[in-house]
């Protein structure tokens, strides 16, 4: 599905002359909103899960003949790995009561992120260990903000976009809050964008979900993702 930025901003190399161009788009932007089955035709309804983001402002920094706005492929691109990340970090988890698809999360993190789920980080980075919901898992975010660095041969090779997402549910116990924001760092890798590095902060809101507050360290990857549950 396409995401096509409200608005774009590009500004070169200080070795040339400042250049910003702000562009509106001419239809309302394009929202990603992915509905989580609840199982195969036949089985017991559960709850649904449904994750809804779409792009914000964009900026493009270039040191040669870049882009004049981010490419309408690579917010596609993006915009898809950010949104496959909610679902199963955030969404799924929670919809099913047990922890996430590491093969479907390997689709859209780097092995180096993935690694990373064997350690402390993984509180940041996954919802899971929670109780099962019992209604609608819904994560919405404020319009991601998209930032892309361009090589010198003008194809933008890196993008860091800025999340504030939201996942919102009910258990057995009550409603559930969690909050997760911060920045994410994505890279292309065979054509498909992927993961490769985060700044996050997580707050978990609700009734059992625990009082213990953790923080991962700061690393190339990952720095100084906090998860905190009350």
């Amino acid at each position: 599905m396409p995401f096509p930025p409200p608005r774009s901003r590009v500004r070169r190399s200080v070795h040339r002359r400042a250049l910003v161009a702000v562009v509106a788009a001419a239809v309302v932007a394009a929202v990603a909103a992915t509905t989580l089955g609840a199982g195969p035709v036949g089985a017991a309804r559960g709850p649904k899960a449904v994750v809804k983001i779409a792009p914000g402002e964009t900026a493009v920094f270039a040191t040669g003949g870049g882009p004049d706005a981010l490419p309408g492929e690579v917010t596609t691109g993006v915009m898809a790995a950010i949104d496959g990340y909610l679902a199963d970090a955030a969404a799924r988890p929670l919809q099913k009561g047990r922890p996430g698809d590491e093969a479907r999360l390997a689709t859209v993190l780097s092995p180096a992120v993935m690694a990373r789920l064997a350690g402390t980080d993984r509180t940041v980075l996954v919802d899971e260990g929670l109780p099962k919901a019992t209604g609608t898992v819904k994560v919405t975010a404020k319009p991601v903000v998209l930032t892309g660095l361009a090589d010198g041969s003008g194809k933008v090779v890196v993008v860091t976009a800025g999340l504030a997402a939201t996942t919102r549910t009910r258990t057995a116990k009550g409603p559930v809050t969690i909050t997760r924001t911060g920045d994410l760092v994505l890279r292309p890798d065979n054509g498909t964008w992927k993961i490769v590095g985060y700044a996050l902060t997580v707050d978990r809101v609700g009734k059992g979900l625990g009082t213990a507050d953790s923080t991962a360290p700061s690393t190339p990857t990952a720095s100084t993702p906090t998860s905190v549950a009350r």
